[in-house]
C-alpha cells in the first residue's frame, strides 16, 4: 500500500450546514482528484475508499467529501439526518462543490496542481455543471452520470407537488427516505444554470464518460447523450459492468469491472497532466 498522508477536514456550507471531508496527499503528487457521491451516496461508500488509495497509488491527490445534506452523520453506515436530506437540492450541492474546491486549494500541496472532478452517477452532473463554473479545472470524470436532472415523469411530479413530498426507497439500508419540492423549486427557479446540455456544449475541457453496458440504475444511453453534448469527451463503455462495478458496501473484495474502470480512470488522469520534465 502506497504511503500517504490523509487529512480530515469540516468546513461550513452556504446554509451553516457541515460538510465533511477526506484529503489524501501521497509524495509528490502530480495532479488532484475531487470525488463526488451520487444521491444516496456518502463519501464513504463502497468503493470510494478504495478509489482514494488507487489514485493514491498514482500519486494522485484527492479529496472526498459528504455534501452536506446527504443525510449521514460521520461514522454511520445508515442515513440518520434523513430531515437534512429532504431539503436537498442540485444547486445545493454545486455550492458545496464550490466550497471544497476553495478549501483544497488553500491547502499548500495541492493549491497548484491540475485539478480534476470525478462524479459517480448523479455526483458526475455536478462535476459537469461545477466544470462550467468553477475556475482552473483541467479535466472531468463522469462514472454512470445521469445525462438530465429532471428525472421524473409528469404524473409524478404532479403527485409530488400535490402531497408535498416523494418517497424513494433505498435498497441497502431499507429506509425510505423522503424528498421534499425544494428540489423541484430549484429545477423551476434555476433552468439555465442547471441545464446539463449547455454545460456540455460549453465545456471544452477534456473529459472520460465511462459507464457500464449492464447499468441497472441509469441507462447507457445516457453516457452517449453526455458524450456527444460535449466538445472533448472520450467515451468508454465497460461491458459487464452493472452502476456500481459490481461494488457493494462494504467493499469486500474489489471486481475486475471496478478494476478496469479505475485503470482507464488513472490512464486519462496521467494523459492530462504535464510530467515533472514538462513543467
Amino acid at each position: 500500500m502506497t504511503q500517504h498522508a490523509t487529512t480530515r477536514f469540516e468546513i461550513s456550507s452556504d446554509e451553516g450546514l457541515p460538510i465533511r471531508g477526506v484529503i489524501e496527499i501521497p509524495t509528490n503528487p502530480l495532479a488532484l482528484v475531487v470525488t463526488i457521491h451520487g444521491f444516496k451516496g456518502f463519501k464513504d461508500w463502497g468503493f470510494f475508499p478504495w478509489t482514494s488509495e488507487s489514485f493514491a497509488e498514482a500519486q494522485i491527490a484527492s479529496c472526498r467529501f459528504d455534501m452536506s445534506r446527504c443525510g449521514i452523520t460521520e461514522g454511520s453506515e445508515t442515513f440518520d439526518r434523513l430531515d437534512l436530506f429532504a431539503d436537498d437540492t442540485y444547486s445545493v450541492e454545486l455550492a458545496d462543490l464550490e466550497r471544497v474546491i476553495a478549501h483544497v486549494r488553500s491547502v499548500d500541496d495541492l493549491s497548484a496542481l491540475p485539478l480534476f472532478l470525478f462524479g459517480h452517477s448523479r455526483g458526475g452532473a455536478i462535476a459537469i455543471l461545477g466544470a462550467r463554473t468553477i475556475d482552473r479545472v483541467d479535466g472531468v470524470i463522469t462514472w454512470s452520470s445521469i445525462a438530465t436532472l429532471r428525472r421524473w415523469d409528469d404524473a409524478t411530479i404532479a403527485r409530488w407537488r400535490r402531497d408535498g413530498f416523494l418517497d424513494v426507497e433505498n435498497l441497502r439500508t431499507k429506509q425510505t427516505m423522503r424528498m421534499s419540492t425544494r428540489l423541484l423549486d430549484d429545477l423551476d427557479a434555476n433552468r439555465e444554470r442547471l441545464d446539463l446540455e449547455k454545460a456540455l456544449g460549453g465545456l471544452a475541457l477534456p473529459m472520460l464518460v465511462l459507464h457500464g453496458a449492464s447499468d441497472e440504475s441509469v441507462p447507457v444511453e445516457e453516457a452517449t447523450e453526455i458524450h456527444d453534448a460535449a466538445d472533448n469527451a472520450s467515451m468508454v463503455v465497460i461491458e459487464s459492468a452493472t452502476h456500481t462495478y459490481g461494488a457493494i458496501h462494504p467493499l469486500v473484495t474489489v471486481p475486475r469491472e471496478l478494476r478496469l474502470a479505475m485503470a482507464i480512470t488513472r490512464q486519462f488522469i496521467q494523459s492530462w497532466t504535464p510530467s515533472r520534465d514538462e513543467e
